[in-house]
């Protein structure tokens, strides 16, 4: 489970979960306001969305983890109790834009005669989209983070 939790594995999955949201993004974009049914780029969106919920709900409770498995008072819990608050902060930014992204799409499977949306669908899932594009940033950023930008210094400051 270190193996699991560790910052370079965290940042490895950010960034294979970057791939789809990418594609997404060209794929989706290329048919809005042309193609009359939707539905297929609605599934994408809803998909790529619960991935992003999950994902970030995973990173918002790494240090719920480590304490599962047993892995808190290590001796460098300093440092990982930075990455737990990096991980906490970009999980909950990941979780709240995939949630964006799926009510875009959900406000369009409502029924016409609750929320009417007949003329504005393709707005919504561009606006959808957009939403999964922000969050593919903030994994970039986090991806970033992990390898990168974290230097033990941070350590000392908390």
């Amino acid at each position: 489970m270190l193996l699991l939790t560790s910052r370079y594995t965290i940042g490895l999955i950010s960034l294979v979960i970057c791939v789809p949201m990418f594609i997404t993004l060209f794929e989706v974009s290329k048919v809005l306001w042309v193609k009359p049914d939707m539905k297929e780029e609605m599934d994408i969106v809803t998909g790529i969305g619960i991935i992003m919920i999950g994902w970030g709900v995973v990173l918002e409770e790494r240090k719920t983890l480590r304490e599962i498995f047993g892995l808190l008072e290590m001796q460098d819990e300093q440092w990982q109790l930075a990455i737990d608050h990096v991980c906490h902060n970009y999980g909950v930014g990941q979780l709240c834009i995939g949630l964006m992204a799926e009510i875009c799409i959900e406000l369009i499977k409502i029924p016409n005669t609750i929320i009417y949306t007949g003329e504005v669908d393709d707005y919504l899932v561009a606006a959808g989209l957009v939403f999964v594009g922000v969050g593919a940033l903030l994994l970039v950023r986090h991806v970033l983070v992990m390898f990168f930008f974290l230097p033990r210094s941070v350590a000392t400051a908390h």
